[in-house]
């Protein structure tokens, strides 16, 4: 069998089960993850791959570094990291940029229309979201200036700069109304002794002693270091982020849209 074929059909196979397993339980077996991994190494191996060991390491180093922050779960990472490995590039293009960037507009477009919806229905709080507003604002001038100079040049696809547009307009909404949403579907007050491994930390709505005891700066997670300097100065109680939704499902999703449209992305990544 072609081991180009061969790197694809691991690809499809892995990320779909990741996707149903993130769906169902909210993570992702290591077994799927590494095995992607490992099969993308070998397979760079065998090609004297270098740059496909580079790019994978390279996907990993800045993935955990957003995981650090709190901004992305491990599973992600690694399942980026196994995606890297296995299709560095594809159709002169960096894949895993490309799978990224319409995985992310696809899960914006999604869960921005789902949770405005929902948070609409329970009210929205227009005084706690003034911050998001003004960032929306401010970058949607950026963004209509970028998508009428794309269109005014003729660079990309109608249907490309719908999706794009789509994308975009969704993130702003998620974007202006995010406090909101989190505190209302995501936050929650745990026990100390009910922590789980990284749990994403709710620092925008830490009292001050919590901050002082953990003191953060920019890490987003909360380890057996920070759950010792809680316990020491007496707290038991913690706001963390829980019940994030998937985001693997829309990875498998783009994986099919961008082997099958690698212009999609159009000059995006040039």
């Amino acid at each position: 069998m072609d081991l180009f074929l061969l790197r694809i059909i691991v690809l499809l196979v892995g990320s779909f089960l990741g996707g149903v397993q993130d769906a169902k339980t909210g993570i992702i077996s290591d077994k799927i993850t590494c095995s992607m991994i490992a099969l993308g190494i070998i397979f760079n191996l065998v090609e004297f791959n270098w740059a496909g060991l580079a790019m994978g390491a390279i996907v990993f180093g800045i993935g955990y570094a957003v995981y650090y922050f709190g901004k992305i779960g491990g599973g992600d990472v690694k399942l980026f990291s196994g995606i890297a490995f296995l299709m560095p590039f594809f159709a002169e293009k960096i894949f895993v940029l490309s799978t990224l960037f319409v995985s992310a507009m696809l899960a914006v477009i999604f869960y921005s229309i789902f949770f405005t919806a929902k948070y609409a229905r329970k009210g929205i709080n227009w005084g706690e979201n003034r911050q998001g507003i003004r960032k929306s604002l401010f970058f949607g001038i950026i963004f209509f200036a970028y998508f009428f100079l794309l269109a005014r040049l003729g660079i990309l696809q109608q249907g490309t700069i719908v999706f794009l547009g789509t994308g975009f307009a969704c993130g702003l909404v998620f974007l202006a109304l995010e406090k909101g949403i989190r505190k209302n579907f995501f936050l929650k007050k745990i026990n100390l002794l009910e922590l789980e491994e990284d749990e994403v930390i709710a620092a925008e709505f830490l009292d001050e002693k919590t901050r002082n005891a953990l003191e953060l700066k920019t890490k987003g997670i909360l380890g057996e270091k920070e759950k010792n300097k809680l316990e020491n100065a007496g707290i038991k109680e913690i706001l963390v982020y829980r019940n994030l939704p998937p985001f693997a499902p829309f990875v498998f999703i783009a994986i099919i849209i961008v082997l099958a449209l690698p212009e999609i992305t159009g000059l995006l990544f040039i």
